[in-house]
């Protein structure tokens, strides 16, 4: 977040500011050419097609494909969301406070990650519970100095012979070394680029002793947030869902996702179940192990946040979401039926969400296309019948999806204190990376989910995300509020030099 901070106070003009912004947005769409060409030109050859089949005088009847994908990504995308977005309206409160009682090992996977390695340590070693009953563990799989920074700094570590190989691998090689028969500690994951809210140990402490959880998921928030419009969409959609789409599980279902990093589980859970792990998406895929295996249901406690590096790139998030729709669509194909049936004998709703939940990387990638249905019906080269065609129906589904696409995040994302500045200023910049939302979905889900197509196979890692961000949680606070301020000055600066 110093990085943030100098770059954008170190401008001392009006035209350093402006070209500056400039160069980040154009760092932000940086991309292979053939990445490029294909994001911008299989769109292109669409509308080229559909215009050319007007042009023809082309008709088709499009029912038989229109309303089956229509109800499917409804059912299992976004009736689901906003249902959870209802039950969320009331928020969580904290648990009470319980003397400080659970061990806890936090244990940080790392492969080469020397520049933000300091973000977990320092924040878990600061934590406002007894030292005596927490430790820090670096597990390392890398090449770089990231092993040496770790130690200095406190942590212990633990080199593996992964390899890079990928978090799950380097996890199960901690676990069977780090864990015992018998073990009553609860395990903490975070990632390697994470900050920690300095109360995460104890709120653990407090959920175990006050609802018996065996695994839980912290708020997930974002640790650079106001850096450039990839991060600002990314920060509004990522406390939405922690706002809405976790505690909406919770209340609902009293079952929420892990969320890859700031969960907190029981040693001997782990010790039992993760050697299962299959997938590159540990996370989900321990969520449906944990149920099926042993009845076990993730709990929430959002009083304990993390903070997650997001990317400044778009095909470096387009990499990233490939991996993950890789993982998900493998962890459907082993879990999907084993959850419907066994929620269907036990009586567990929960079990049968979770399976309709594996299968959003599929309800995401029909979504997306449809677009040229959507696109083919409004020049008339498609034509559907019934409800949807017209009339009430066919308005409150139009109000719905807008709602859902642009709508939703500005409910989630209302309350950010680091957004700072009054009513109407907040207001703005609320809908306004609520708009970022929409443009990051539009560019990056798509080529990610088609490429997931022909990578889903792949059992290996796939892709490391790189990590830049360095930052204490003291500063975290202040650091975003003064760069969302200065982001925004500095968008308005053409405009200004107009003037």
């Amino acid at each position: 977040m110093q990085r943030t901070y100098y770059l954008y106070y170190g401008a001392n003009s009006l035209q350093t500011r402006s070209k500056s912004w400039f160069n980040n947005l154009a760092d932000s769409l940086r991309m292979p050419p053939i990445a490029a060409a294909l994001i911008a030109g299989i769109p292109a050859a669409i509308v080229t097609a559909l215009y050319v089949l007007r042009m023809h005088g082309a008709r088709f009847e499009i029912d038989s494909v229109y309303y089956p994908t229509f109800a499917f990504v409804y059912a299992v995308w976004i009736l689901p969301i906003l249902g959870f977005m209802l039950f969320s309206l009331r928020p969580i409160r904290p648990n009470a406070h319980a003397a400080p009682k659970h061990r806890f090992i936090c244990m940080v996977p790392a492969y080469n990650e020397e520049r933000v390695i300091g973000n977990p340590i320092r924040s878990l070693l600061a934590q406002k519970y007894p030292k005596e009953l927490f430790e820090v563990w670096v597990i390392f799989d890398g090449t770089d100095a990231t092993a040496e920074i770790a130690e200095r700094l406190g942590a212990k570590v633990l080199v593996t012979p992964t390899n890079g190989y990928g978090k799950h691998r380097a996890l199960d090689y901690a676990f069977r070394k780090l864990l015992h028969p018998g073990d009553d500690r609860y395990v903490a994951v975070f990632d390697a680029d994470n900050t920690v809210s300095d109360n995460f140990l104890q709120a653990m402490n407090d959920a175990i002793e006050a609802r018996g959880f065996r695994c839980m998921q912290s708020f997930h928030d974002v640790l650079n947030g106001a850096d450039n419009w990839i991060t600002k969409a990314l920060w509004c959609s990522c406390v939405s869902s922690s706002r809405m789409y976790l505690t909406g599980r919770m209340r609902s279902l009293s079952n929420v996702l892990i969320c890859g990093t700031g969960w907190c589980c029981e040693a001997e859970l782990l010790r039992k179940h993760w050697s299962h792990i299959k997938t590159q998406t540990e996370d989900i895929e321990l969520n449906g192990i944990l149920a099926l295996e042993s009845g076990v249901h993730v709990g929430y406690v959002p009083e304990a946040h993390i903070y997650d590096e997001k990317p400044l790139n778009i095909w470096v998030s387009i990499r990233q979401r490939m991996r993950w729709m890789c993982g998900h669509a493998r962890v459907a194909y082993y879990y999907f039926f084993r959850c419907v049936w066994e929620g269907m004998r036990r009586g567990d709703l929960a079990l049968i969400e979770l399976a309709s939940y594996y299968l959003v990387p599929f309800a995401l990638l029909i979504s997306f296309l449809t677009w040229p249905l959507l696109a083919g019906i409004s020049l008339g080269v498609f034509r559907i019948a019934g409800p949807l065609a017209s009339g009430p129906v066919e308005h409150l589904f139009e109000a719905i999806a807008v709602f859902f696409i642009f709508g939703y995040q500005i409910v989630g994302f209302w309350n950010t204190k680091e957004l700072g500045g009054g009513g109407f200023t907040r207001a703005c910049r609320v809908v306004l990376y609520s708009l970022y939302t929409c443009i990051f979905a539009i560019l990056v889900w798509p080529p990610a989910l088609v490429w997931a197509l022909f990578s889903v196979a792949k059992s290996d890692w796939l892709y490391h995300t790189p990590h830049v961000s360095d930052a204490t949680e003291e500063a975290l606070l202040a650091q975003r509020t003064a760069a969302v301020r200065v982001n925004a000055a500095t968008a308005l600066a053409p405009q200004a030099a107009t003037n």
